[in-house]
């Protein structure tokens, strides 16, 4: 069973990569939130070795708690490989959990095949499980969905962000929850501007 590969990045298609290990090519699949690797760059991935009668596939993810959650959301009826890695390919690891804890449909229905029904299984599925493991996450059960709040994420996309660009720098950016939104607003616009310099 693989659990890690460490090596150098020869391929990438998408959210398919072909990882060089010591002269062997291992083709793993990653979530396409992170996918913008350079060829020949070092890579280390933690392994979800996914097997069936018929095939074997491999699914790698930057941290073990990518890695983690990954496997808690295969857990969740009607839920395969596929579409958890589509689940973390459009929500970060923290905004997904975020989303669970707090019960925030709306985050989960900006997933691409997630309606509501789908996204209250979610829920219901997974808020006791990511609950228990919260020392395992590495995230207090405290932290608010008011980092993400929608209408900012309204406001920036609606000025022709993306949601991923949008997310990325909110991640970096720590904003004060303190501060209103049109400070908020302003705050990641001037993060946006300067990231493209």
């Amino acid at each position: 069973m693989i659990g890690y590969l460490e090596g150098k990045l020869i391929f990438h298609k998408n959210d398919s990569i072909i990882i060089d290990v010591n002269g062997v090519g291992y083709q793993v699949q990653i979530p396409g939130i992170y996918s913008n690797k350079d060829i020949n760059k070092k890579l280390e991935l933690f392994i979800y070795t996914y097997i069936r009668e018929d095939a074997m596939q491999l699914y790698g993810f930057e941290t073990f708690e990518e890695k983690k959650l990954f496997k808690i959301l295969l857990s969740v009826s009607r839920v395969g490989p596929s579409a958890a890695m589509n689940i973390l390919s459009f929500l970060s690891y923290d905004r997904f959990i975020n989303a669970i804890l707090t019960e925030n449909v709306a985050v989960l229905k900006e997933v691409s095949g997630i309606g509501p029904k789908t996204a209250q299984r979610l829920i219901l599925e997974l808020k006791s499980k990511i609950e228990d493991m919260l020392p395992e996450l590495q995230i207090e059960k405290s932290q608010s969905m008011e980092k993400y709040d929608k209408n900012l994420y309204e406001a920036l996309t609606q000025l022709g962000y993306s949601k991923k660009e949008v997310d990325q720098a909110v991640e970096s950016m720590d904003l004060d929850n303190d501060k209103g939104l049109e400070e908020k607003i302003k705050d990641v616009l001037s993060y946006l501007g300067r990231d493209k310099h």
